[in-house]
């Protein structure tokens, strides 16, 4: 197993020990909340107030690049920027868009079939999104390896939704 390898499995385990530890702890953190009606629009408004983190993280690589490409090794707009932080915020904010439609349609269908009072795993999800993206990037920056914890914490409860909607949809 290489040096990059074992970087990654580094990032990815402790990643995965907190998303079990906020999981275990959401009926704690979320206390407060009031938890929408059984009805689909209530449920599917819910996810929608919740993907607001997500978007924000969106946004927030959005304005990063925009920011980075004024300046003079950026700002010609070509496909691969000289600058090579400008070059990650694009990274960053193809594969959060691409991390934000995923989440997006698994948080709608999970919503829609969960108990009520198992719907606490959408904000948990969307704390999760949240610090995974913001790790994420910051690992990104650092180097390319540093960035396993945040896409654990992005991805992992995603992958776990569809495969779990899926189990479902089989007649599990």
């Amino acid at each position: 197993m290489s040096r990059k390898q074992v970087a990654v499995i580094a990032g990815a385990v402790p990643a995965f020990l907190a998303m079990v530890a906020v999981y275990q702890y959401a009926p704690r953190i979320f206390a407060h909340l009031e938890l929408p009606a059984g009805d689909a629009g209530s449920r599917l408004a819910f996810v929608v107030h919740w993907l607001l983190l997500p978007g924000l993280t969106l946004l927030a690589g959005v304005v990063g690049a925009a920011r980075r490409g004024f300046f003079a090794d950026a700002i010609d707009g070509t496909r691969t920027p000289a600058n090579h932080g400008l070059e990650i915020n694009l990274r960053y904010n193809i594969n959060t868009l691409e991390q934000v439609a995923l989440a997006a349609i698994a948080w709608s269908g999970v919503a829609l079939v969960v108990s009520p009072d198992r719907l606490l795993v959408i904000p948990t999800m969307a704390i999760l999104f949240a610090v995974g993206r913001v790790t994420f990037w910051i690992g990104y920056l650092l180097r390319p390896t540093a960035r396993a914890f945040g896409m654990v914490l992005t991805g992992f409860p995603t992958v776990a939704a569809f495969a779990w909607l899926g189990w479902r949809l089989l007649g599990g």
